[in-house]
């Protein structure tokens, strides 16, 4: 009982009571001895009692609730890497993934640990990206994809308290950068510059067809000359072609369509029709070899020199060069001709079928039917084309009522 009294009363060199599991060593240095979660044995220590006391109940209030203070010393990198592995998706989607997270994410807050993260430190690290130009949409995507998962499966294990990514997207849910569709005039310069400039022109087979049939770029560099029925005036999308590194290097990958409303038919328009029979001369002059295969297939539609399809990311530099030199000489006539210049905008694989999109949905083509025709999941993607007039539609239209009503 003595002994029990003594334990009860121990002070510290100022005279201090010290509480259960505290002590001071001869050097005056404070500790707290206690037991973790996972039973075992830990021991901190303070120079200053009242900060340690201040731990002891961060420390408390932890294995009260659960929390696992080890596991809690684990990085974000590490907690992200764990959370792929337990989500079931694509190795393309999770390629994707990893190489988003490796550009942004790996060299900075990923390097943290998941029990310093504070809701203030993805704040920054948001407004870092958006610093850097990313648009509002790619901050959320990092956010609500990629870290508000990751630190979600770490709050569901009891490693952290709350997940701190939670409310950090408000000041990024408006004013996000929409990809707008080319007008009609600016589809129509852009054909017209491609099909007749001597270094262009080849190409121009695949901006047609990638405006009539508005399909995913994995779709047209996948597409295959047994995909089109010329008899049926059909054209099967059925797989995607995708160029990722899943491991080993990147490289072709055969896939599904993105969605399982991707498998679909198209009616092929005749002006698709005279583009591929000018593609089929085409790689004749070329002497393309049909029977090369890349992921599995062969026989492709389009093909670079060397008979094998094309990158994406080569077919995204190509518009920047032709949208480049189409600007610069538009802007050397305007200033010879004395007027306004007229500018292609940004173009790239996506604009091809949004502009697509909206040409069919500007030609009042039922909601459903251009649904089918894109290959939306979900009906909401397609009205949100609806949703979005051009300056030019909008003065069209607000001209027909004029004219109707002679109110306006």
């Amino acid at each position: 009982m003595a002994k029990e009294r003594e334990r009860q009363t121990r002070k510290d060199q100022k005279g201090r009571i010290l509480k259960k599991g505290e002590g001071q060593d001869k050097n005056g240095r404070y500790y707290y001895v206690y037991v973790d979660a996972s039973g075992k044995r830990k021991r901190i220590y303070n120079m200053d009692l009242i900060e340690l006391r201040e731990t002891e109940q961060a420390i408390q209030r932890d294995i009260k609730d659960g929390i696992d203070i080890n596991t809690a010393k684990r990085t974000l990198n590490e907690q992200f890497a764990i959370y792929l592995a337990t989500k079931e998706i694509r190795n393309t989607t999770k390629a994707d993934y990893m190489s988003l997270w490796n550009r942004c994410v790996k060299d900075d807050i990923g390097k943290r640990k998941l029990i310093n993260i504070k809701k203030s430190d993805l704040q920054i690290f948001f407004k870092k990206l958006s610093d850097k130009g990313y648009s509002n949409n790619t901050i959320k995507m990092y956010c609500n994809n990629l870290i508000h998962p990751t630190l979600e499966l770490a709050l569901d294990d009891d490693i952290i308290r709350k997940n701190p990514a939670k409310g950090c997207m408000k000041e990024y849910n408006s004013g996000s950068k929409t990809k707008d569709a080319l007008t009609v005039a600016e589809q129509q310069s852009f054909l017209e510059y491609v099909e007749n400039s001597k270094t262009f022109d080849i190409y121009y087979p695949l901006f047609t067809v990638m405006f009539s049939t508005a399909c995913r770029c994995g779709e047209i560099i996948g597409l295959t000359w047994n995909d089109i029925d010329f008899k049926s005036g059909y054209i099967s999308i059925n797989h995607q072609l995708v160029y990722k590194n899943c491991g080993g290097g990147c490289k072709f990958y055969c896939a599904e369509p993105k969605t399982e409303s991707g498998k679909r038919e198209i009616p092929i328009t005749k002006k698709c029709c005279k583009a591929l029979i000018r593609q089929k001369e085409i790689q004749m002059s070329l002497g393309i070899d049909h029977h090369k295969q890349t992921a599995g297939l062969s026989n492709f539609v389009f093909t670079t020199s060397n008979s094998t399809p094309y990158m994406p990311t080569s077919i995204n530099n190509l518009l920047k060069n032709i949208v480049n030199q189409y600007n610069r000489k538009e802007e050397e006539s305007a200033k010879k001709e004395k007027r306004c210049a007229h500018l292609l905008p940004h173009i790239s694989c996506h604009s091809f079928r949004h502009t697509g999109c909206t040409r069919l949905a500007e030609n009042n083509i039922d909601p459903k039917t251009l649904q089918e025709f894109m290959g939306h999941a979900d009906i909401s993607v397609t009205m949100n084309v609806y949703n979005h007039v051009d300056k030019d539609r909008m003065k069209r239209e607000l001209e027909k009522a004029e004219l109707k009503s002679g109110i306006i």
